[in-house]
């Protein structure tokens, strides 16, 4: 088993879920901690990168490139369904403590994260670490260097990809991350209520 499926399968949630969406579609934590059901499309398979959440402040995403929209895969996508409530306001965080404010990247990193990784002998995890792994499974894949900077929200040189290919070719790769990675999602357990004491 690859290291970070150890981890992937030991974090307690909501770092789980959190750290298998980061590690799937390569987003940076404050885009994942900023998603909102608006910009989730789940028939359609893929969310927007619209904004980004650092210490409860919103803003815009780190370059213009980073305002993307990124493919899931089927896991992916069967994470984000399982946590999408009955009712479901659009504006509404997809990760949100209970009161609605965006979860705290530091907590759950000191509370969550670390502890999980040094619990496995891992060094240097960080949320960052999750989206640098995302980056080396895609270029294991094959995924040419112009959808992995579309992925990931690099700026990039239009004249190195063909752009009417990169959606098609995004949605390929992040699929094959995923199957490069498992366990199938639907063998992990289901989301329950984040603990509050990690959220704040």
């Amino acid at each position: 088993m690859l290291p970070v499926c150890a981890l992937l399968e030991a974090l307690p949630e909501p770092s789980r879920s959190l750290a298998w969406l980061l590690t799937f579609a390569g987003l940076r934590v404050g885009e994942l901690l900023a998603l909102r059901w608006r910009d989730v499309d789940l028939e359609g398979g893929f969310i927007r990168v619209r904004q980004s959440v650092y210490e409860g402040v919103f803003d815009d995403p780190k370059t213009k490139r980073s305002r993307r929209t990124v493919p899931l895969g089927t896991q992916g996508t069967e994470i984000l369904k399982g946590r999408k409530p009955t009712v479901c306001d659009p504006e509404s965080l997809v990760f949100a403590a209970r009161n609605g404010s965006p979860l705290c990247r530091r907590n759950l990193l000191n509370r969550q994260l670390k502890p999980t990784s040094e619990k496995l002998k891992l060094e240097g995890v960080t949320w960052h670490w999750l989206r640098h792994v995302n980056a080396t499974l895609l270029d294991s894949v094959g995924a040419s260097p112009g959808t992995l900077q579309a992925l990931l929200g690099h700026a990039i040189d239009m004249s190195a990809i063909y752009v009417h290919s990169v959606s098609a070719d995004s949605r390929q790769a992040v699929q094959k991350v995923e199957e490069a990675i498992g366990p199938k999602w639907t063998q992990v357990p289901e989301w329950s209520e984040p603990v509050t004491n990690v959220t704040q």
